[in-house]
């Protein structure tokens, strides 16, 4: 499952940001109980916090947060990118060399090479962010359906970030005051609709979209939206989309460097994924 937790900001002599970013980390530590990272720029502009579940290479070599071997970008990531060997294999063909062989790294390589692009690359579900040490940016995104959420708050010129509301609550940034708007989508739809959060000020990052901080000011688009052109086909025409579109999805969504389990619930979308 992993957790990711960050706090960017612009003056550097605001509060304890190493107390501040352990006490966001230690929230999340129920998401990833295999190994634990901090990362803090040199002129403590930025930290970066993660727990880790490993799925993809267990060893060492999968630490996060991660950086790049010149130290410029570093990555806190959630999620798993089901075509990264692809990805990987193509841009070693370009030069790339890897020291690891996780997906975190080639999103790490990936934004690197194309910056925002990255995620039009992607196959999986992702909630991720990227700091910048050179350009003093931040770039934040989360995968086209919103699987892997994303939390955050911004007060300022501070930008706090977290897989979790408890997370960016541990920060001790945040006013804890109800949000109406949250509420009010709750007790009406059984849900908190994005981008509200059941606490003003505290939004959920939108599926499929992307948020990049720089100097103190936030920048957020939306890079992909789901096309639906309603056809007439024939019931075996739709079966035979379907088996081949549950066949590839499941071949994709069983590489991984653990066991593979399914959650059975006796519903026709679980039982037609375990058959």
């Amino acid at each position: 499952m992993c957790g990711i937790a960050g706090i960017i900001k612009l003056n550097t002599n605001y509060g304890n940001l190493e107390a501040k970013i352990e006490k966001m980390q230690t929230a999340l530590k129920h998401r990833g109980p295999d190994d634990a990272g901090i990362y803090i720029s040199t002129d403590k502009q930025a930290a970066l916090a993660h727990t880790r579940l490993s799925i993809l290479d267990l060893s060492s070599a999968g630490h996060q947060p991660m950086s790049t071997s010149d130290g410029r970008y570093s990555i806190t990531f959630n999620g798993e990118i089901y075509n990264f060997q692809e990805l990987r294999e193509n841009l070693i063909s370009q030069g790339e060399k890897f020291h690891s062989q996780t997906d975190t790294e080639v999103i790490l390589k990936l934004y690197q090479k194309i910056g925002f692009n990255c995620v039009q690359h992607l196959r999986g579900m992702f909630a991720f962010a990227i700091w910048d040490d050179l350009e003093k940016t931040c770039f934040l995104a989360r995968d086209p359906l919103g699987i892997k959420p994303l939390y955050y708050y911004q007060l300022g010129t501070t930008l706090v970030f977290a897989s979790e509301l408890r997370a960016v609550l541990a920060s001790g940034l945040p006013a804890i005051n109800m949000s109406v708007e949250g509420l009010y989508g709750y007790l009406t739809t059984g849900s908190v609709p994005e981008p509200y959060t059941l606490i003003t000020d505290i939004h959920c990052l939108p599926a499929g979209n992307w948020l990049y901080w720089q100097n103190g000011n936030t920048t957020k688009k939306q890079y992909w939206q789901i096309s639906f052109t309603p056809e007439a086909i024939s019931p075996p025409e739709a079966q035979e989309i379907v088996r081949k579109a549950l066949l590839d999805s499941i071949q994709h969504h069983f590489i991984s460097d653990v066991p593979v389990g399914i959650f059975l619930s006796g519903g026709i979308d679980s039982t037609t994924i375990l058959a």
